[in-house]
Order: C-alpha cells, then structure tokens, then sequence
C-alpha cells in the first residue's frame, strides 16, 4: 500500500474505532433503558421491524456499493465531471428506491400482525410504530443520503464515522430521557426517523462546503450505464444472501416463536453486532483503501496485501470470538437475568455464527473493490435458498438452534467456499489458490478452537454472574489467547509482512 493509503487507512481506524465504541456502547444504555423501563417483548418488536425493513430494502439492490466502486478512478483520475455525472444517477435512483420502499412498506403494514406470534405488549398501535420506522428508512433516502458516497470513494470514512457518532450520541440520550420521564414507546420511536432528517440534512452540508466540484449534472454515457447495472444485477445475489442470513431470521423466530425469544435472541445477536461493530472499523477503514489500490495497483501486489491482511483479520476475528465464548454468559446473566441466558450448546452455535460469518468479509472486500459482483451472483442466493429452507424444518425441532445452525451449515458449504473461488479465479487469476486459501480457514479455526477450549478452561476459575467474574475472566482473554495466537501464527509465512503493514498503519504510514 502507498504511504497516501495507509495514512487515509489509519484516520479511517481511529475514527471508525471511536464512532463504533460509542455506538456499541450508547446502543447498550438504549437497550438496557428499554428492558428495564419496559420490557424484553419491545426489544423483540423493534428487532422484527427492522428486519422488514431490512426486506424491503433489497429495493436498493446494491447500486450504493456499485456507484461508489464507479466512483473509485473517476476521483482518482481528477475526472470531475464523470463523478458529478455519476452523482446525479446515483440521486434520480435513490428516489426510485425511496418511493418504492414507501410502496412495499405501505403493502406490508395491514399483515404486520400475522407475523408475530402470540401477544404483543398490551396498548401498542403496532401499525402507527411500523410507520414510524418506515418513515425512517424512506426518509434516508430522499435526504441527500446519496452523498455519502463522495465520502466514501474519497476515502472519507472519518468525516462518516464522526457526524454518526454525534446524532446517535445525542439521539440515544433523548431516547433514553423520553422513556424515563414518560415510559411511552412512542417518542422513543418517532425520535428515529427525526435523527436521520438531522444527520443527513448535516452530512449534506458538510459535503457541499469540502467537494463544491462534485454537484449533480451531467450525463452518464450508456456503456458505463449498462457495467453499472451488470454490477447491481450481480449485488442482488449478494444482497438477498445477506438478508436471508442475517433478517430474515428474526421474521422467522417471531412468526414460529414469539416476540419474548426475539427478545432473547436479539439479546445475544447484540453481542454478536458489538463485536461485528468492531471488527467494521477495520473493514470500514480498509475497504475505500482496498478499492483505490486495486485501481492503480498490480494484481500481484494486491494479493501480497490480501494474505497479509487476511492474517490479520484472522487474528483479529479469532481473538472476539473466543472473548464472547468466555464472557458472553457472564455478561448476559449480570445484564438482563440469568432466566433469559440460552444453553451452552446453543451460545457455542452463537460464536460460530459469529466467527464464520465475519470470516468471510476480507474475501467479500477484495470482491467489491474488485467489482466481481456478477461473476459470483449465484453463490449467495444460493446459500440464502439453502439457510432458508433449513431454517424453516429445524425451528420445529429444535427452535433457536436449528436458526443458528442452519446459517452455520450455509456459511461452511456453499458462501466460504464459493465466494473465495470467485475471487481467486476471477480477479486473482489463481483458478487452484482457493484451495490452498480454504486449507488456511480450516486451520485457523482449528486453532482458533483450540485456543478458545483452553482459553475457557482456565477463565472457568471465576464463576457466577458477577462483575468480578467479567474482570478476571476479562483479563485472561486480553492476554492468553493473544500469546496462544501469537506462537501459532509466528511462524507463518505472511507474518513479517502482516506485522510490518500493521506498524505502518498504527503509525500512520510515518
């Protein structure tokens, strides 16, 4: 990476670093604000809205990622007009997307009922809420949500993370502030959607003052139109894997379950979105930087930094899961009670989830910056079609493990696999290096779990649901397993490069 990069690549850390903290951190006070004043079944209900909208947002069909990779050389060529001619399709089909969302949102809400199994909180106008949150989404996208993406081609995430980090700050304490004072679910809801006005009305502004060069006009020629659609054509795949593995979910859960287990599993999905939260700043910061190095840069140095990060993503990635395997319980218990903790069994299947699912989002960066969307359009619906039809025979058996489990089956046989032969065939041009890529996976997780059992064994001397068994099991897991994964992965051969490209982004490519 050019010393530009890296230093973009660090701020990019720092920044996204900060925001993602206190989002974790101000969405835990929100959630718990919630529970306490109001009760588990809320946190079910907002849990179901938003994966209905999470459906409903496939509308956007992944032109987002597809104009901002259409963004990546236009910038760094000085190519002005090409990028406020791209600026202005990127608007005209945000709108589309607005109105059509409002449209399937308005089509969705007389059934909202039939999605939810058993009561719903007594005195609650689901529908009035529902509409509150669609009003959310729709908003997002008529409210100069589509520049954003200047930020992000320029290698902005910074700008991104800190105007984020204020709103939600200052939302959640009115929230929170809201439902203290008045116990209404209501103004904790309508204050959603008022917050977004607010963010993207400021983004807007801010954009307009630093990038007065990028203003929508012109016109995009009809070649470039059509690799735009071949792209979003082959992000709808993608997009429906990512919602059926991950929203979709929770639609099942509450039509088969019930709001309370929502409730419960949305309780630990949180754990699982904190630390995905982390492990984002890393992506977040890399993915713009990844995509102005595979504009310029060759394949073969593209794919020393590919195995160089990717060893130590796998680090990083290893390290969260085995601290939730060791203090997810402990911390669920003191949280919200011991009689909404799950089985063992069923929290193992949590961490795998966990693990596999964000294993596989270096291979998936390489892939968009790489736009290679259409080359690999089957493989996640695939494995949407596949987690989708286990999901609905092993929710019968075995409830929320046959959820969990059956995303663990997509994720090893079909995404893993697939995606990484994509990449290596169709960017890399190493049609047999997948092999030895899923040869490391295998390996890492084997060691990952290793560590993990000897991790928890000797974390299983503090015991309880206490803060003090948080602290000592906490201080095991920042020190043991970073010097197990240390002695296993030293003696790799990405390991000088990977430590060195790490010293220079901590550094900030000084």
């Amino acid at each position: 990476m050019s010393e530009n990069r890296i230093k973009r690549a660090s701020s990019n850390i720092i920044w996204s670093g900060m925001q993602r903290l206190s989002s974790m951190l101000i969405s835990f006070v929100s959630r718990t604000c919630l529970i306490y004043v109001l009760g588990v079944q809320y946190v079910g209900l907002d849990g179901l809205f938003t994966a209905i909208l999470s459906v409903l947002n496939l509308t956007e069909l992944g032109i987002g990622a597809a104009m901002v990779f259409s963004m990546y050389k236009p910038i760094a060529e000085g190519d002005d007009d090409r990028v406020c001619a791209l600026l202005g399709l990127y608007r005209k089909c945000y709108r589309v997307i607005g109105l059509i969302i409002l449209a399937g949102g308005l089509c969705v809400m007389p059934f909202i009922r039939n999605l939810i199994s058993g009561d719903v909180p007594e005195g609650l106008n689901i529908y009035v809420l529902f509409a509150a949150y669609l009003a959310n989404t729709v908003l997002s996208y008529f409210l100069f949500a589509y520049k954003s993406s200047l930020l992000n081609a320029c290698q902005r995430i910074d700008i991104i993370n800190i105007i984020n980090m204020l709103v939600t700050v200052l939302k959640t304490i009115i929230q929170c502030a809201a439902l203290l004072l008045t116990k209404d679910y209501y103004y904790y809801v309508w204050i959603i959607p008022i917050a977004t006005i607010v963010q993207n009305l400021f983004t807007s502004v801010l954009v307009s003052r630093k990038y007065p060069q990028y203003i929508c006009k012109g016109k995009v020629g009809k070649d470039e139109i059509a690799n735009i659609r071949k792209r979003v054509y082959g992000l709808v795949c993608q997009k429906i894997g990512d919602v059926v593995l991950n929203a979709v979910d929770n639609i099942v859960i509450s039509v088969f379950q019930g709001l309370t287990v929502l409730g419960v599993y949305t309780n630990y999905m949180f754990i699982n979105n904190g630390l995905t939260r982390i492990l984002f700043v890393f992506r977040s910061a890399i993915t713009p930087v990844i995509g102005n190095s595979v504009a310029v840069e060759s394949k073969e140095k593209n794919y020393k930094d590919f195995n160089h990060l990717q060893l130590l993503y796998f680090w990083i990635s290893s390290w969260a899961a085995i601290c939730q395997l060791c203090l997810m319980q402990p911390f669920i218990g003191l949280w919200v009670g011991e009689k909404w903790l799950v089985d063992m069994v069923t929290a193992i299947f949590f961490v795998l989830y966990f693990y596999l699912d964000s294993g596989r989002y270096m291979v998936m960066m390489y892939n968009t910056a790489a736009g290679i969307w259409w080359e690999g359009r089957y493989v996640p619906l695939a494995a949407s079609i596949v987690n989708l039809a286990i999901n609905l025979v092993l929710v019968h058996f075995i409830g929320l493990k046959g959820i969990l489990l059956s995303t663990v089956i997509a994720l090893i046989c079909i995404d893993i696999p697939f995606q990484c032969y994509v990449l290596f065939k169709y960017y890399f041009n190493f049609p047999n290096a997948w092999r030895i890529y899923l040869e490391k996976q295998v390996v890492n997780f084997v060691l990952m779990a290793v560590i993990g059992a000897i991790t928890y064994k000797v974390c299983m001397i503090f015991s309880g649901y206490t803060i003090s068994t948080l602290i000592g099991r906490g201080c095991i897991c920042i020190v043991l397993p970073n010097i197990l994964l240390f002695l296993g992965y030293r003696k790799s051969r990405d390991f000088d490069g990977a430590m060195l490209m790490l010293k220079r982004v901590l550094s900030r490519g000084k």
